[in-house]
């Protein structure tokens, strides 16, 4: 399964360390499926236009100035692809059976942005052992797939390029959330 994230990058760094592709970032706990004491926590989009868009969805016109990584003039924003293992079962929160199954009683106890609710749904559903992440639909538009996974070993990065306001990526998410880029 191919896999994509947007992240501040610098072109020849060790993987895992900090600009890296690999590298998780410390002090998790913001986002609203993490849990730091259980698990560290990767998010990615299962498109390309979908990791473009939630990364950049909060802004309402898309220009150079949001592809520069704040404090440090070496680094840029990259589009990286993932390549996760092909057995890999991710708890899809879109499937009506999973959400019973988890005793969710209503979607909005997952579309909401209650922090200490998904945070919560995503303890219950790491403690089940059953799967390796979640997956579920974008803030900014459901027919972006996101996924988030616990999965230390067997993700590889298999490409990183810089973005730049002329790919094409950046056009399609601005195109699927409806977002003015200049």
């Amino acid at each position: 399964m191919l896999l994509y994230r947007v992240h501040p990058w610098i072109h020849g760094m060790d993987p895992t360390a900090p600009y890296g592709p690999l590298h998780i970032p410390p002090g998790q706990g913001a986002g609203r499926w993490d849990n730091p004491d259980l698990y560290a926590l990767r998010y990615f989009s299962t498109t390309p236009d979908g990791a473009i868009a939630e990364t950049f969805g909060h802004l309402a016109t898309w220009s150079p100035g949001m592809l520069l990584v704040p404090g440090d003039a070496d680094a840029v924003r990259a589009l990286s692809t993932y390549e996760v293992p092909g057995a890999s079962r991710f708890a899809d929160l879109a499937d009506p059976n999973v959400l019973r199954d988890l005793g969710v009683g209503r979607v909005t106890e997952v579309t909401e942005r209650n922090k200490r609710r998904t945070q919560r749904l995503a303890a219950k559903i790491y403690d089940r052992g059953s799967w390796e992440g979640i997956s579920w639909w974008s803030y900014y538009h459901p027919a972006i797939t996101l996924v988030a996974t616990w999965l230390r070993d067997g993700i590889s990065c298999t490409e990183t390029r810089p973005l730049s306001m002329d790919a094409p990526e950046i056009d399609e998410a601005a195109r699927l959330i409806v977002r003015t880029v200049r």
